[in-house]
């Protein structure tokens, strides 16, 4: 049964791997960095829950912090970017100027 467990989260990293190599923009990339983050801290709690001990907690609730946070992280940067982009875009178009940049 682990071995089948072990597997699974293994084809889940390499495919996650995958889009994170070749997404083709950022968020797919980020969403692809949070789905890794997930898939170790599953592969930890597999581990500390085979071998019975507490070890590896902290470790857990490190990466969901970092999980946490990185999410939130990239979210606002997106959102700031999509928001410069249109201001600019929206200010070129009242003035029918074109943008140089």
């Amino acid at each position: 049964m682990i071995a089948v467990i072990a597997g699974l989260l293994l084809a889940a990293g390499l495919m996650v791997t995958l889009r994170l190599t070749l997404g083709p923009s950022t968020l797919d990339r980020a969403v692809a960095l949070d789905a890794l983050i997930s898939v170790a801290m599953a592969g930890i709690g597999v581990h500390t829950a085979v071998r019975h001990t507490a070890y590896y907690l902290p470790v857990l609730l490190v990466l969901s912090f970092l999980g946490f946070t990185g999410s939130i992280g990239v979210a606002r940067f997106m959102a700031l970017r999509d928001e410069a982009g249109t201001s600019d875009a929206d200010s070129s178009e009242e003035t029918g100027e074109e943008s140089t940049a």
